[in-house]
């Protein structure tokens, strides 16, 4: 198998890099931060004209009817620049889940609103009191219409429309809702790392069922590839803040020379440098998981996801704890970009689950590897 981007995922990838370094610098995230939507409706829209938010939509839908490489390549730009624009929980979460489970009339009705960037999407599945469980939800549906609420709704303070799961007469269902509709209370949130969510009140609010049957398989498929798309935005956070950790080694002077010059600083440094290779290794395992899997079939898929978030994980946290010891007391200020890093990759491990149940959910399924009795 060829592991080398396409001259296309390239030019992509170059593509999001030079509109990022133009209208995404620090300053810009900062003012883009500080603003009462908390992202930037003119980069969406830009993200839109260029076509990332219709990557992997199909053409018949107005999609550009790409595949998930390029939206690995575009998710670790992403993360170099610590964008907040709601990308994962529109483009792939919520448009994922339409494309799975939806009506051809649902398809076309969202589809392609979302491909033009015209309308966001969250998936609304966690609840107070479940933590990270999906497959028991205690909001209802009865009669037409949903009860129940819903916590850490990413993307949630920025959706058109939501993507609901209930429990309709004892079996999983996924509803759609305008977030708009009576009945529905949305209490905006901002993540520890600055980026947009919501808690969700449903009060007697009118749902419409996405498609029909069980949508366990597919709610797994598409959060495996969010987090195989956050573990590309990991591995692109973790080399900025590795080359904003070496600059100041660089330029950072004590007893009149350059502390990058200290020996012991650079055996952390060249520590930070492998574990971030250990990292690009597994997201591209993750990727090729997911890439391999294209109707969402594979038994393999979910456990070599979970096994990549795994190792992103703990190298991701070791290194933020690096770079921010590195830059000493700089490194614990707000206006400093490096603190940014160290919550964008604290959140992100988090997001759809922790490392304890990974750990066991891995166990379960056997590992990654099949364990075997040594051979003496």
């Amino acid at each position: 198998m060829d592991l080398e981007l396409t001259d296309i995922q390239q030019e992509l990838g170059a593509t999001v890099a030079r509109l990022l370094k133009d209208k995404y610098d620090a300053s810009a995230r900062e003012a883009i931060l500080a603003s009462e939507l908390g992202y930037s409706e003119e980069i969406w829209q830009q993200f839109a004209e260029l076509g990332l938010t219709s990557l992997t939509i199909p053409e018949e839908f107005g999609g550009a009817g790409m595949g998930f490489g390029e939206v690995a390549v575009v998710m670790e730009e992403f993360g170099k620049a610590l964008v907040l624009e709601p990308y994962v929980p529109t483009v792939i979460l919520g448009a994922g889940l339409v494309e799975a489970l939806g009506t051809d009339a649902q398809k076309e009705e969202i589809l392609p609103a979302v491909a033009e960037g015209a309308k966001k999407l969250a998936f609304a599945g966690y609840e107070p009191l479940a933590r990270y469980e999906l497959a028991s939800p205690s909001t209802t549906f009865a009669d037409g219409v949903l009860n129940g609420e819903k916590v850490s709704v990413w993307g949630g303070d920025a959706a058109d429309t939501f993507i609901v799961s209930a429990n309709n007469d004892g079996v999983l269902s996924l509803f759609l809702v305008d977030a708009a509709a009576a009945g529905v209370t949305v209490d905006p949130r901002r993540q520890a790392d600055g980026l947009g969510s919501a808690a969700v009140l449903f009060e007697n609010a009118p749902a419409t069922p996405l498609g029909a049957g069980d949508p366990s398989a597919a709610l797994e498929y598409v959060i495996d590839t969010a987090n195989a798309a956050l573990a590309a935005e990991a591995v692109g956070a973790m080399e900025s803040a590795l080359a904003m950790t070496a600059d100041y080694l660089k330029t950072r002077e004590q007893f009149g020379v350059a502390i990058g010059t200290f020996q012991s600083l650079q055996f952390r440094a060249s520590e930070c440098y492998a574990l971030l290779e250990d990292a690009r290794s597994m997201a591209l395992y993750a990727k090729l998981a997911i890439v391999q899997d294209p109707d969402g079939t594979s038994k393999e898929r979910h456990r070599d996801v979970l096994a990549a978030k795994l190792v992103i994980d703990s190298s991701s946290r070791h290194i933020m704890q690096e770079s921010i010891q590195l830059h000493g007391g700089i490194g614990m200020t707000m206006e400093y970009p490096i603190g940014h890093y160290a919550k964008r990759l604290t959140v992100i491990p988090r997001t759809f689950d922790e490392q304890g149940t990974v750990n066991q959910e891995l166990a379960d399924l056997g590992g990654l590897v099949e364990p075997a009795a040594a051979d003496l």
